[in-house]
């Protein structure tokens, strides 16, 4: 696996600065940016803005994927479900603190892309999907935790099905325009228990829509899920 071990630069700086624990410090410190985007923006690999990935989509902000992760607090053990692969970028984090990931993309060109880097780069715990996340049924796996990066006007109710009992999951939610990060437990319910108490929101910001149903640009949209 490929993995670059420097001085820490400016970009490890600002990561370190947003308060995340050692362990995801640790998994951002093992993966080499320069893998994961076009050339043509080697310059802007030392900041944390988005950047460039290709069919008019961009990366997560660097600081705001580092903060999720962080709130998502991920275990050794776990099968993970990740929704938005992109370059492929977070990804790569992401398998150095799981087990396993069932990582989905809406762009079957990225995820194709996405699965060429991360193979030949020695990431091997991925598996890797295709469509809309909102068409993944119990054929995907069941999960101990998600990770959804694009902001959702609802509920993503296909993907926090397939999480196990205490299964967790973080995700941007709200209206269009703004929206609030979002941890979700699927903790057992007692009679009385209001459905919402699952729920714990943290910051607000902007966020990218979801591709897809979720996302809401277009509900009507049906892409099916499928391997890559």
């Amino acid at each position: 696996m490929s993995k670059v071990k420097t001085k820490p630069s400016q970009f490890m700086k600002s990561i370190e600065a947003t308060g995340v624990s050692k362990e995801v410090l640790h998994a951002f410190e093992q993966i080499d940016r320069s893998l994961f985007f076009d050339p043509f923006f080697k310059d802007k690999l030392e900041g944390t803005a988005p950047i460039p990935i290709g069919n008019g989509e961009f990366s997560d902000d660097a600081l705001v994927l580092s903060r999720m992760i962080n709130i998502l607090s991920p275990n050794k053990k776990w099968t993970l479900l990740e929704v938005g692969t992109g370059s492929g970028y977070s990804t790569a984090i992401l398998s150095t603190l799981v087990n396993k990931i069932v990582t989905v993309e809406f762009h079957e060109k990225l995820a194709k892309a996405a699965k060429t880097r991360l193979i030949d780069n020695g990431y091997f715990n991925i598996k890797f999907l295709a469509g809309d996340c909102a068409e993944l049924d119990d054929t995907a796996g069941s999960f101990d935790a998600a990770i959804i990066y694009g902001g959702c006007t609802h509920s993503p109710y296909a993907v926090l099905n397939l999480l196990k009992k205490n299964g967790v999951a973080v995700f941007p939610m709200g209206p269009m325009h703004m929206k609030q990060l979002t941890f979700y437990k699927n903790a057992a319910l007692k009679d009385n228990d209001n459905p919402f108490s699952r729920y714990k929101f943290n910051e607000t910001g902007e966020f990218p829509s979801l591709k897809g149903q979720y996302g809401a640009a277009n509900p009507e949209l049906n892409i099916i899920v499928s391997p890559q």
